[in-house]
């Protein structure tokens, strides 16, 4: 198993709870209006397909997407009212796999947000929601 370098400039994200359990996460610099996030697949986010569960992609994506919707305010608390999810393609072990969420409409207290779940370029999962600041 070739395992792949994280990216220039990841800072490990703090987790309790659930979170814990699945990291570590990464938070990415920002780019071009890109919230952009990551993990490294250990054999504990695989599935029985000797693929990354879809679980874990999806995963990433609540936390990143949730993340970013709180950037830029001085919430600390957001709650996931809706996600939809699309599986494109399979992760691998040793994969480094980002989040490139981006803000689409920000009211008081809502947050429209897509995300494109990607490794070495190739997208894996494609996700849309909205979330509730508190």
């Amino acid at each position: 198993m070739t395992t792949a370098a994280l990216p220039e400039g990841a800072e490990e994200i703090p987790f309790v709870g659930y979170n814990k359990y699945i990291g570590p996460m990464y938070r990415l610099p920002d780019e071009s209006g890109l919230h952009r996030f990551c993990f490294r697949v250990e054999e504990r986010h695989m599935n029985c397909a000797g693929t990354v569960h879809g679980g874990m992609l999806m995963s990433l994506a609540d936390i990143s997407m949730s993340r970013a919707a709180r950037d830029g305010t001085d919430a600390q608390n957001s709650s996931t009212v809706s996600l939809s999810c699309d599986f494109v393609g399979p992760g691998k072990l040793g994969d480094v796999i980002e989040a490139h969420v981006r803000v689409t409409r920000r009211t008081r207290t809502i947050v429209f947000l897509s995300a494109d779940i990607l490794s070495g370029g190739r997208t894996l999962l494609v996700a849309s929601g909205v979330w509730k600041i508190a």
